[in-house]
């Protein structure tokens, strides 16, 4: 399979690995953005991106997960059908109402473990192999 590249992207006047990725409800794909974040085990979303799903978040099995300041947010998992570019698989994808960040947060479980992921960072790109 041939290496899927993406160019980094711009985020508050900074260039990150901010990539998109497709998440299916039902018969629809629908696009999200998601920053590529090694140091992440798992996939988290904005709460309000569920809306976008026509999906309670609520719904989903609560869970808690340390994030960078040591803390702990409450989480709602969901496996969902993702797509980058022509990959198509299901992932654990979780919402999160506090998600503090401003961005969605692409972690290693189910996206690091299907793919060799190459941070590029002198040519500001991402490749997924």
């Amino acid at each position: 399979m041939p290496a899927i590249e993406f160019p980094y992207a711009t985020y508050k006047e900074h260039t990150l690995p901010i990539v998109p990725v497709s998440i299916r409800n039902g018969d629809r794909w629908h696009e999200m953005w998601m920053f590529a974040d090694s140091g992440a085990t798992y996939s988290i979303l904005n709460a309000k991106e569920s809306k976008r799903l026509n999906l309670d978040f609520k719904s989903g099995e609560k869970m808690y997960v340390k994030v960078g300041d040591g803390g702990y947010i409450s989480v709602y998992m969901f496996r969902l059908p993702v797509r980058i570019d022509e990959k198509e698989y299901e992932a654990r994808i979780g919402f999160s109402e506090e998600l503090g960040i401003g961005f969605n947060i692409m972690g290693r479980k189910d996206f690091f473990e299907k793919f060799t992921i190459c941070f590029i960072d002198e040519k500001k790109i991402i490749q997924f192999v």
